[in-house]
């Protein structure tokens, strides 16, 4: 990974912004490693940490981002500095880009004094600590990131988020960014490797198991569905776009030798909102909800062209609970594509029949490794099921998993 060469500085100061703007830099396509939403390698240009065309206050909401933020009324404020860091090519280093944002390394610096202006800190963010950056992609992206920052405000001051979401230090008002700790591996990264590790060392004893391994497998489902537990049963939200990419994995110490070495925390919450009262209801949700989505990992009864056209359609959790299904598929097969199809209008009808997924992911070259009646299925099939009323609960998903 490259160092931080020439930083460039950018200040931000609490209560008080300077409006001053970083210079324009080209920006380089990377790897795609979240907190963002993947989306195809197409040409696109966004000037580094643009500041905000608007000038309404950050935590203001609009009628869309109301549910999410009902219990916020201003974001976390980042205190420190950022500079953003450069390559060997003298470019911003990005993390990765995605529908909305753009996600660049950074770094904190302390504060220049500013004289009677007293502010205490709001985040112990750390000087000198790398951090990821993400920063609008597009003119539309603001009101995104600025909703976003009070979701992951209010997920920070709800109990357990340490262990379950990546770590948040704050909002950056002036230009509409998010700050937070740098974790640069995320589950679909760790799913290729693991993929790429088999065909190189191909063997018929461990063919009917999952790419990784059976404890390991075990051990990140287990840690991925009490993930989602805690959003939707302490924070009360819905993720909106789970995914092997939205997930990112901190290292862990384990006494176990096959257990699975990492922490997976949630990411991105750019699709998120509160879970209505009513369960049955799905109005006045946040727009953005399926604006950005990955078809693999989405319910069918998301897909419809009925529900991309009305916007009155939103995840629901029994949503979760089939996307998390379906990244765990994918961490089994080691197949990020899940769906076997020859073209993307093929896999895509797979995915309108998602109640299916089992059987079509067997159709495929790995699917070997979900034999019938074997663990992965055991833990997947309630998870599946047509009817999103039917489909387990995170709480009864938990105490499966950790059968």
């Amino acid at each position: 990974m490259a160092p931080c060469d020439s930083p460039v500085r950018l200040t931000v100061r609490t209560g008080l912004h300077d409006k001053r703007s970083p210079p324009h830099s080209p920006t380089s396509a990377s790897a795609l490693t979240p907190p963002v939403t993947p989306i195809g390698k197409g040409v696109l240009h966004a000037e580094l940490l643009t500041p905000s065309p608007t000038t309404e206050d950050p935590s203001s909401s609009t009628q869309s981002s109301a549910q999410t933020t009902r219990h916020v009324g201003v974001p976390l404020i980042f205190p420190d500095e950022i500079d953003i860091c450069h390559d060997e090519s003298r470019r911003p280093f990005e993390f990765g880009r995605g529908a909305w944002s753009i996600v660049y390394r950074a770094r904190s610096v302390p504060k220049q004094s500013t004289g009677s202006l007293h502010t205490p800190p709001s985040s112990p963010a750390s000087t000198g600590r790398i951090l990821a950056v993400k920063a609008p992609l597009r003119r539309d992206a603001h009101k995104v990131l600025q909703s976003e920052a009070l979701t992951m405000t209010r997920l920070s001051l709800t109990p357990g988020c340490e262990n379950y979401m990546v770590p948040f230090h704050g909002f950056l008002p002036e230009y509409d960014a998010l700050v937070m700790s740098a974790i640069p591996l995320a589950l679909s990264t760790f799913i290729e490797d693991k993929a790429d590790a088999r065909k190189h060392n191909p063997s018929t004893a461990t063919m009917f198991e999952p790419v990784q391994g059976p404890d390991s497998w075990r051990d990140m489902a287990r840690k991925l569905i009490t993930c989602l537990a805690w959003l939707h049963d302490t924070a009360g939200l819905v993720h909106g776009d789970i995914k092997p990419h939205n997930v990112l994995l901190r290292p862990t110490v384990t006494d176990t030798p096959d257990a699975f070495p990492f922490e997976p925390l949630l990411a991105d919450f750019s699709s998120a909102y509160e879970i209505p009262s009513d369960s049955s209801s799905t109005s006045n949700v946040n727009q953005t909800a399926l604006s950005a989505f990955t078809p693999p990992f989405t319910a069918p009864e998301l897909l419809s062209l009925a529900s991309l056209r009305s916007g009155e359609i939103a995840p629901l959790p029994s949503s979760d609970v089939f996307s998390l299904a379906a990244t765990l598929i994918a961490a089994a097969t080691g197949d990020l594509l899940l769906y076997p199809g020859s073209n993307n209008f093929q896999r895509l009808a797979m995915a309108k029949d998602g109640h299916r997924i089992l059987d079509f992911t067997r159709a495929g070259s790995n699917g070997c490794r979900i034999p019938r009646y074997g663990f992965v299925e055991k833990l997947i099939q309630p998870a599946v099921v047509k009817d999103p009323t039917q489909r387990i609960l995170t709480g009864d998903w938990v105490a499966l998993a950790s059968c």
